[in-house]
């Protein structure tokens, strides 16, 4: 079974000719300490990187006060409103910082349509094969984002509130977060894969970071679990791979 059914280039409107990924991906702060050693203070003000309509994002915010998730430039910052409800703000600019932040500037990207359903469990290898298929250099680190509809969706916003001083792992910070799922949802996913950032940027045994936008209504988080549907268009960065003779 093919793994796509098409990869088309998309370049934005305005340009005639797409524009090469620059393959740099920066990272303010890391998980290990943010949650093992108690870490959380200021990494990056995250309003010195804006306005910036190619930038894509996932973090946490300063003393884990919520989540942080960018698109196209845009910022979605989620805060738990209490233990069951959160606050989402879309923003051009803010005064926020983040603990933990990992970005990339995309100009153009290449879309990839499934052929096949996607389990979250099996997430990981079929990114890396999908970037294979988009000539995506996968022995780096990359973002990618998915926009379509989903089943079984679910995602937390960090309330650092709620945590221990002294530390923390995984399952603390779960708990400690109001969690939300849908069982049906229009949504865009914004990850990022690397296999070399385990407890940088992606959890212990994992390759890939992955956040949620909701439009209606308005929600953005960490997520923890979706079912990718056939159908459902992958996008991933432009980049055009050397010509080697």
């Amino acid at each position: 079974m093919s793994l796509v059914t098409s990869v088309a280039l998309m370049p934005k409107q305005a340009d005639p000719l797409p524009s090469e990924w620059d393959r740099q991906i920066q990272v303010f702060g890391a998980l290990r300490p943010m949650m093992h050693e108690g870490k959380t203070g200021a990494a990056v003000n995250i309003g010195d990187l804006l306005p910036d309509p190619n930038m894509v994002a996932v973090g946490a915010l300063a003393e884990l006060a919520g989540e942080v998730t960018i698109i196209d430039g845009k910022a979605y910052l989620s805060y738990p409103d209490d233990g069951q409800s959160v606050r989402t703000e879309m923003l051009l600019q803010t005064k926020e910082a983040a603990a933990l932040l990992v970005l990339a500037r995309v100009p153009d990207w290449v879309n990839v349509v499934l052929d096949h359903d996607v389990r979250f469990e099996n997430i990981d290898d079929e990114i890396w094969k999908l970037a294979l298929k988009a000539e995506v250099p996968t022995e780096t680190r990359f973002p990618y984002l998915i926009e379509g509809s989903f089943d079984d969706l679910r995602w937390h916003v960090i309330d650092g509130r709620r945590l221990k001083k002294e530390g923390s792992n995984h399952r603390d910070h779960l708990s400690a977060s109001v969690q939300l799922s849908r069982d049906h949802a229009r949504a865009t996913l914004v990850g990022f894969y690397s296999t070399s950032d385990q407890g940088v940027f992606t959890h212990m045994g994992s390759r890939t970071h992955i956040h949620c936008v909701l439009e209606d209504p308005l929600s953005a988080g960490h997520v923890d679990h979706v079912n990718i549907p056939a159908g459902t268009t992958i996008r991933f960065p432009y980049y055009f791979p050397p010509i080697i003779e």
